[in-house]
């Protein structure tokens, strides 16, 4: 849905396109040259006299309720599919065209699922996807992220959404966050907004309120390049921040982790796209102060590989 981007804002903001690109109602049409016309005799009319008014209301079959003097813009529902991004269309983030109107319809997508390999030789599995259930409007959104190692170690997040359209590029997301993986499992209450920035840059912002006047926020942004129109390199941005120090899930207050990735995904089809790619990962703060003592690194460096799909 950026994927999706990534998801429905494409498809609202489709409307105001398609309104701009609608014939302008005051357009004329060509001006007649009646010079060029062979047969007429210019000489015997009568320029003179005004012609008579035309009577549109003894026009049979015209129906003047229904004119307007401006074209209106189409609804949602009856906009074809398109993303302004070529021949690629909404279908290349996973959304289908009889999502757009009020008719409830799902997804599912991952916009990660693969393995990475540090530079240690570890190994970790790795994912960021995505159900919905609803129609362009509201909808209930689950997501989760996260990787487990081969070591055994892991950690991860599941979260439960009502996201509800506030404008053609952002919804709004009320919901409860869970952490998974190793240590303690932490619930959160969350609000959100997620949307298209300028430049077609994609923005995930959520907030949460936890136990223990816990407090967070995540911040992911991402663009989706188009080299040609199956290849594309994504380069994502992330940060997570802590109101509080959580030393049995490893966590320190302030900026607690960055990471970026690089990724370059090719689409064998709309639905199914192998990447490849890079990572780099920094923990900062006491995080960082955190993971020292539990032997750790501060900072890594990872391949990694996958597949994107939705259906």
């Amino acid at each position: 849905m950026k994927p999706m981007n990534r998801h429905t804002r494409g498809l609202r903001a489709c409307a105001l396109a398609a309104a701009l690109a609608a014939p302008a109602a005051w357009a004329q049409p060509a001006a007649m040259d009646h010079g060029s016309m062979p047969g007429m005799d210019h000489g015997s009319m009568n320029h003179g006299s005004a012609p008579a008014p035309m009577d549109h209301g003894s026009m049979p079959g015209m129906d003047h309720g229904s004119m307007s003097d401006a074209p209106a813009a189409p609804p949602v529902g009856s906009l074809p599919s398109s993303d302004g991004a070529g021949e690629r269309g909404y279908d290349s983030y996973g959304i289908h065209a009889h999502m757009m109107d009020s008719t409830a319809t799902w997804q599912v997508l991952f916009d990660k699922f693969g393995v990475s390999r540090n530079r240690d030789g570890e190994y970790a599995r790795e994912w960021d996807g995505r159900f919905w259930f609803g129609s362009a409007t509201d909808r209930l959104l689950v997501k989760s992220e996260g990787e487990a190692e081969n070591g055994g170690g892991s950690s991860g997040k599941v979260e439960a959404f009502w996201s509800h359209a506030v404008s053609p590029f952002w919804d709004l997301q009320l919901g409860a966050r869970r952490d998974i993986g190793t240590g303690p499992k932490r619930n959160w209450a969350a609000i959100g907004i997620e949307g298209l920035l300028p430049y077609n840059i994609e923005l995930d912002a959520t907030g949460y309120v936890g136990s223990s006047g816990r407090t967070a926020l995540a911040l992911k942004a991402e663009y989706d390049l188009l080299l040609t129109q199956r290849l594309i390199f994504t380069p994502e941005l992330e940060a997570s921040f802590y109101g509080k120090d959580d030393p049995d899930r490893g966590i320190g207050s302030g900026l607690a982790e960055g990471a970026l990735s690089l990724r370059l995904r090719y689409e064998i089809t709309r639905e199914f796209a192998p990447y490849i790619g890079v990572s780099f990962e920094r923990k900062f703060g006491q995080t960082a102060s955190y993971a020292s003592e539990a032997g750790a690194s501060r900072s890594q460096t990872a391949v990694i590989a996958g597949v994107r799909f939705w259906f």
